[in-house]
């Protein structure tokens, strides 16, 4: 039997309505034709009107078990002619949804693990009912920097601790008032029973359909990867002369790092001007990623200023899989190579390049499969579960992961069928694969730059009554000025 209450009262809507769920979106349900069931007593449907508040608890019981709780919406469809029924439709959302809608966090979580990270958030949005759950990860213990969570919802900063620890992580629902967040690795994701191709498998499962399709419509088996800035293997050297009294020099390519200065074949220090702006004393600095390098004080007429540097150069880098080629090559008996090029310009290394490149062959090489399994009245995935498939055909064998369920409830009298169809894809690491690199960077820098500093919001008003008890009160003549002797800006201490 299938019941939904709203507000703690229990309503009745059409007889059919599917909840959807989907990894890292929004769980949502229509409800159609809804109205409190009291209405079922006196059958009368056109005197009263039924619009429960928005934000109100919505919870669906199949058989006394809960399969769903979330929050109204919208509320939409209620008539207005004096002749017709009041009912509604409402947009249900599960609590996923205060993730993202909830205030933003506004603070700085501290440079720490990522375990840290994550209980720093959790806690953070407790009172929305949401807490800790499974954190399974290979790299829970790895130090990540500070990061401001300044104007981010929890929804944003658990998406950015997922990337740059390489990891997936979902919502689970615990009762109607709890919600878990859980991190998995992905190789860690919990295992669920493999599925077979057998007679008995689907007896065993309540199975009524099972299908694959594949797509190659994001396939390659030539990657180019194109970036605007990468460091050259070659240094360069210039030799500039000064033409009159100057600080300023201009270089002939855009400097990535400069290693060596001379003025007049004597050796200079370096520094960058970070260093500077730290108030690190170097004879020459440079700022990475332009052609412009500054003495710390003025070069004669006629100094000769020799720069060695590694130089910013557009970077190229092509891999195939002759493989492939040859075999779409003989498929159509044209030439085989499928080629996609992509623009990164979140490394400076050609050698980084070139393993970009790889990643997108080994994961975007291959055909996209997804397997769809529709159970009856058996819940046997739930998303963020890998399961084997030991499939009739080679292609499909492997691990897939849960990415979508839709939970499809049927109302007949007082009974109650429910078909869970589930969406499985073979391909689920692959962001996090190519974009290794840049993920890396970010765990260890955060996104608070060097002498940043970090603006709060303070809404706190306090207010407090003195009451002084046998005082007495003596005027101090004021012998020489009353002027604050400190310097602007000083802190004010204790």
């Amino acid at each position: 039997m299938i019941q939904v209450y709203i507000d703690n009262e229990e309503v009745v809507s059409n007889k059919e309505f599917t909840i959807h769920e989907e990894l890292l979106n929004t769980s949502s349900t229509i409800l159609n034709n809804c109205y409190p069931i009291t209405w079922e007593a006196t059958k009368d449907y056109v005197s009263n009107f039924y619009y429960p508040k928005d934000y109100s608890n919505c919870e669906i019981y199949k058989n006394s078990n809960l399969i769903f709780a979330g929050i109204v919406k919208n509320s939409g469809e209620i008539s207005l002619n004096p002749y017709d029924p009041k009912y509604c439709s409402l947009q249900i959302l599960d609590y996923k949804t205060l993730l993202s809608e909830g205030s933003t966090l506004d603070y700085v979580i501290p440079e720490g693990t990522i375990e840290d990270a994550i209980d720093s958030v959790i806690s953070a949005i407790s009172s929305y009912g949401f807490v800790k759950g499974n954190v399974v990860l290979d790299n829970a213990n790895e130090l990540i920097g500070a990061y401001s969570t300044l104007d981010k919802t929890a929804y944003d900063v658990f998406q950015y601790i997922a990337e740059i620890s390489g990891s997936r992580w979902f919502t689970r629902m615990i009762d109607a008032t709890h919600t878990a967040i859980d991190f998995y690795t992905p190789e860690l994701m919990n295992m669920a029973s493999n599925i077979e191709y057998t007679k008995q498998y689907f007896e065993n499962n309540n199975i009524v359909d099972m299908q694959f399709s594949y797509s190659g419509a994001d396939y390659r088996n030539k990657q180019v990867i194109l970036s605007d800035q990468v460091f050259s293997s070659i240094d360069t050297i210039d030799t500039l002369i000064s033409n009159v009294e100057q600080t300023n020099f201009t270089t002939s390519a855009i400097v990535g790092k400069l290693k060596e200065a001379y003025v007049n074949g004597v050796s200079q220090t370096i520094g960058t001007s970070g260093d500077k702006e730290l108030g690190i004393y170097a004879d020459f600095y440079y700022k990475i990623g332009t052609n412009e390098v500054e003495s710390s004080s003025k070069q004669p007429l006629g100094a000769e200023i020799k720069l060695v540097y590694t130089s910013l150069i557009k970077g190229r880098q092509v891999v195939s899989n002759e493989d492939e080629i040859d075999r779409i090559s003989s498929q159509i008996s044209r030439n085989g190579t499928i080629a996609r090029y992509e623009t990164r310009n979140d490394t400076s290394s050609n050698k980084e390049l070139s393993r970009i490149a790889d990643t997108y062959l080994k994961f975007k090489g291959k055909a996209e499969i997804d397997l769809t399994i529709t159970t009856k009245d058996l819940d046997i995935f739930e998303l963020g579960q890998q399961a084997y498939f030991d499939a009739p055909i080679d292609e499909l064998k492997g691990n897939y992961l849960i990415k979508t369920k839709d939970i499809q409830i049927t109302q007949t009298g007082s009974d109650g069928v429910v078909f869970y169809t589930y969406v499985l894809s073979n391909s689920f690491d692959t962001e996090n694969q190519i974009n290794f690199f840049d993920n890396q960077r970010r765990k260890k820098s955060g996104n608070i730059d060097e002498n940043e500093f970090i603006t709060r919001n303070i809404d706190i008003e306090n207010e407090a009554n003195i009451i002084f008890e046998n005082l007495t009160i003596t005027e101090q003549a004021i012998t020489d000025n009353n002027v604050l002797d400190a310097d602007l800006n000083a802190p004010i201490i204790e």
